[in-house]
């Protein structure tokens, strides 16, 4: 039987054919740090060539996924001064290849969201072949809402929801359930508790089993042939907001748990309009 190391980020889990990973950073919901994203390449790297590796699962421990990025991190590099701009593109490029690594490793990836799949947390689960979902998980891009924009995670987002929903989340911050989730297209399984879960689970891995690896490694491949996407665009559109006067004003406000400075103060408005 196969043997995965453990780290301080991940729980690794392989059963006949099939590795769990376990997000195991709960004291920061799972956050995206450059830790974690370290870990999860180096697993999904070690296994690209693996045909005994029929399928992966990413969760989160603690019934939580991914609540996005590690904004102290962003937020330490938008006051790095003149590297800030260097340092936020090479961050953002991290981030675009864990997605992209995800999207188009061989094996069959099932992501199951619980608790929340925020920002980076929606793109992970999006660059995933499969999303199984809870009813009452809760699924944010929250970029533009503290000054950021989710370029990296666009592509994904996009293919799973099309132009008009991924329109809606992407520019307004939409805030939706996982019910929502599945009725327009993002999730593929909505799984009323946990043990309509496990067979959801179970479902899914025996109809991997019964298609050839090799084939659907192959056929994988066949969805990126047209699939281009610059990363490195996406990178420095990103990079421009974490130095951006709004970047950091959207991390100080969240921070300080205030409102941004760019939402209108209503009790000024309605004392002008009286």
């Amino acid at each position: 039987m196969k043997k995965f190391s453990n780290t301080e980020n991940l729980i690794l889990e392989y059963h006949d054919g099939w590795l769990d990973i376990w997000l195991n950073r709960i004291e920061i919901r799972n956050a995206l740090t450059e830790s974690l994203i370290k870990d999860l390449l180096n697993v999904f790297n070690s296994v690209h060539n693996d045909r005994e590796v029929r399928g992966i699962t990413i969760r989160g421990k603690e019934n939580v996924f991914c609540a996005g990025a590690d904004l102290k991190a962003m937020k330490r590099i938008s006051e790095s001064g003149s590297s800030a701009k260097k340092i936020a593109l090479e961050m953002s490029m991290v981030f675009g290849n864990l997605f992209r690594v995800i999207n188009q490793a061989p094996q069959i990836i099932v992501s199951v969201t619980e608790g929340f799949a925020l920002a980076g947390g929606f793109g992970l689960a999006s660059s995933s072949d499969f999303i199984v979902t809870m009813p009452d998980t809760r699924f944010a891009l929250t970029e533009t809402r503290i000054g950021l924009t989710p370029s990296q995670i666009s592509p994904y987002v996009i293919n799973r929801l099309g132009y008009k929903n991924a329109r809606k989340m992407m520019l307004l911050g939409a805030n939706i359930n996982g019910m929502k989730a599945k009725e327009i297209g993002l999730a593929d399984y909505l799984a009323n508790d946990t043990d309509n879960l496990k067979e959801i689970l179970d479902g899914i891995k025996n109809q991997v089993f019964n298609c050839s690896p090799n084939a659907i490694a192959i056929t994988k491949k066949v969805f990126n042939i047209n699939n281009y996407f610059d990363k490195e665009k996406a990178a420095d559109l990103f990079s421009d907001c974490i130095v951006s006067d709004d970047g950091r004003e959207g991390f100080n406000s969240f921070f300080e748990k205030r409102k941004p400075k760019w939402i209108p103060d209503k009790k000024k408005k309605n004392n002008s309009e009286e």
